[in-house]
């Protein structure tokens, strides 16, 4: 442990009080997550949030630390996913458990456990008389939506303000283990409607093959299967690839007895720095017209803001890699290999921002977040507070570490 946290405070506990308090989205309110976190500022010896949102129920917490140097953000995400199927959870999803050396709960990973790390990483460094950095703490609404209501807002705002920023999503992969790799960039999103048209009529009528919406959606999705689209595109930091997902989610029709005059289906792809909503539009509308479905086949945008989330880029910041470094070969005892992030986080916007961000420096792992039975390894909470607390007291070094 490189600090000292504050007498008769238990991480797990506020852990534990985190996950207590649901956020689900959707269909998202973060209020009882962030009263959370309000009451246990005082007794971390923190300052007092300030509150910014578009609207009550969603509230955005900045916990602002002055100081000298460098200003640091360590950012998180209130709000989860929701429980999906209670039957599939072995514990309640509303109440941090010890289970086989693990904790359990919604949350836990993704990312509640971040915002304990955050906030007890700060508690050590502003009772350290030696230390007099500069430190945001941002905990966010709606990151599980696409963020309109959190850091997506605060960014078109203009009120984000840091020389650079962590977020700590968990870092892990898919052996479930925290920090598989030191993130410094993350793929984006981009999703269209495949919305085909045919001819409507009773099942019965011999409607040419050719006329019907289902043929047609059907040959569509099996020509973008086989285009096996921007197959040949690597980001340069580790070789990462786009990822193509069709028929993420299929809708339309009326009965099983006649052919509907519309049917559609989504088509998700996760990009990388370098390409645009435009590619990515022009690349799905190629394919269609290959496969002569150009006047049958529409290609349309999702609705916002599940339309466009961007890549963001690879970090160059020398001061935030190299504090980054430092703490991973100090508090993990490794050299860190760097990749990019294959989901989604927060570091879009904030990169946006013009702030360099790392986009996933917590314990525990994707592979077990956004479904029944999220946890991590327990000694990977002391872990992720002692990783962040190193971080930011490197970062807030004279010269880059």
């Amino acid at each position: 442990m490189t600090g000292t946290d504050p007498a008769g405070l238990d991480p797990e506990a506020l852990l534990g009080a985190l996950i207590a308090a649901p956020s689900p989205n959707p269909p998202g309110d973060e209020r009882a997550v962030a009263a959370v976190i309000q009451d246990a500022l005082p007794g971390l010896g923190l300052p007092p949030a300030t509150v910014f949102g578009r609207s009550p129920e969603r509230p955005n917490l900045l916990i602002r630390i002055d100081g000298g140097g460098s200003r640091l953000m360590l950012a998180g995400h209130m709000d989860t996913m929701p429980p999906g199927n209670l039957g599939s959870w072995r514990t309640d999803p509303y109440r941090l458990e010890y289970v086989d050396g693990r904790l359990a709960g919604l949350g836990v990973a993704d990312m509640k456990s971040g915002l304990v790390a955050a906030l007890l990483a700060a508690s050590r460094l502003v009772r350290d008389p030696s230390w007099s950095g500069a430190l945001d703490l941002l905990f966010v609404a709606d990151e599980e939506n696409c963020s309109d209501y959190g850091m997506k807002w605060l960014a078109a705002e203009g009120m984000l303000a840091a020389d650079a920023a962590v977020i700590l999503e968990p870092g892990g992969g898919a052996d479930c283990q925290s920090w598989e790799r030191l993130f410094i960039a993350q793929r984006g999103s981009a999703v269209v409607d495949l919305v085909a048209r045919g001819q409507p009529g009773h099942s019965a009528a011999q409607i040419p093959a050719d006329a019907r919406a289902g043929i047609a959606l059907a040959r569509a999705m099996t020509a973008l299967a086989d285009a096996h689209l921007f197959a040949d595109l690597r980001h340069p930091v580790d070789g990462t690839s786009p990822t193509v997902n069709i028929g993420t989610m299929v809708s339309g029709g009326i009965t099983p007895f006649m052919h509907p005059e519309k049917l559609a289906a989504t088509v998700e792809v996760r990009v990388i720095e370098g390409m645009t909503m435009a590619d990515v539009h022009t690349a799905i509308r190629q394919v269609l017209a290959g496969a002569g479905l150009a006047g049958r086949v529409d290609v349309v945008p999702a609705a916002g803001p599940l339309d466009w989330v961007p890549p963001s880029p690879a970090v160059r910041d020398v001061r935030l890699l190299d504090a980054a470094a430092t703490a991973w070969r100090a508090v993990l005892g490794r050299e860190p290999a760097v990749g990019v992030l294959l989901g989604v986080t927060d570091s879009s916007w904030l990169s946006l921002a013009g702030i360099p961000t790392l986009p996933a420096l917590g314990c525990g792992s994707l592979a077990v977040a956004h479904q029944p039975n999220e946890w991590i390894h327990a000694g990977d909470l002391a872990v992720a507070i002692d990783l962040t607390e190193s971080l930011a007291r490197a970062n807030a070094s004279p010269e880059p570490a």
